[in-house]
């Protein structure tokens, strides 16, 4: 009778991980949740630099997915890319400064064909914040010597979020890439991911923010350095 009662319990447990653990061992292809970034500057010499933030959040929803940086905890600035409406939203946050800018495809398009990447798959899996991940090299379109290595996992689902930028054709949540903007180039590499719900106004632009053109966000920033 105590071996059936100890059995039960075993077995009520077990269920419960299966539907409610975020160990990736008991999950497949999620959708949602919150990944943990170290951020470092690929070029520490940059003017910018000093501004970039050594540490990124990262929140993904079925097709939008946030990327949230702060540094000194006073510089705020994130980037919001919905695969549905292909639009990147990027704020700025800094003292009194709450600026925004709303680009489209077409504006998006110009922005990655200036850092063009060209992909080759490797062989290769490495272990990274519990998942397993595929590696492929990234070249440069207009450097070809310079190259660096991205790893993603197909057990979380972008939903085609990569689509709308640089890293398209790579079809699987990104766990460790580059990222320029503002000719910033930042290495991102996760540390740890959270399955949860994820708030469908995190990905919203609060009423706030001044909505300003791509070109005012660009002189915004080369006034900082």
């Amino acid at each position: 009778m105590k071996s059936r009662v100890l059995l039960l319990f075993i077995l009520s447990v077990l269920v419960l991980c299966l539907n409610y653990c975020d160990n990736p061992i008991f999950h497949k292809k999620k959708t949602e949740g919150l990944i943990e970034f170290k951020v470092e500057p690929v070029d520490k010499s940059h003017p910018l630099a000093g501004l970039a933030p050594d540490k990124a959040i990262v929140k993904f929803k079925n097709g939008k997915y946030l990327v949230e940086m702060t540094t000194m905890g006073m510089f705020k600035t994130t980037f919001v890319l919905d695969a549905e409406k292909k639009t990147m939203v990027q704020t700025v946050k800094f003292m009194d400064i709450k600026n925004a800018c709303i680009e489209n495809q077409n504006e998006i398009n110009k922005d990655v064909a200036q850092y063009p990447l060209i992909f080759k798959e490797t062989n290769e899996k490495v272990t990274i914040a519990g998942y397993k991940c595929y590696k492929a090299i990234a070249t440069y379109g207009n450097n070809p010597s310079d190259s660096f290595e991205v790893l993603y996992t197909k057990d979380l689902e972008p939903k085609d979020v990569n689509d709308l930028g640089p890293y398209k054709g790579i079809k699987g949540m990104l766990m460790k890439y580059r990222l320029k903007k503002m000719e910033l180039e930042l290495e991102f590499t996760a540390e740890k991911v959270s399955l949860q719900q994820i708030p469908d106004e995190e990905f919203e632009l609060p009423s706030y923010y001044k909505i300003i053109s791509q070109k005012e966000m660009e002189e915004f920033f080369k006034s900082l350095q």
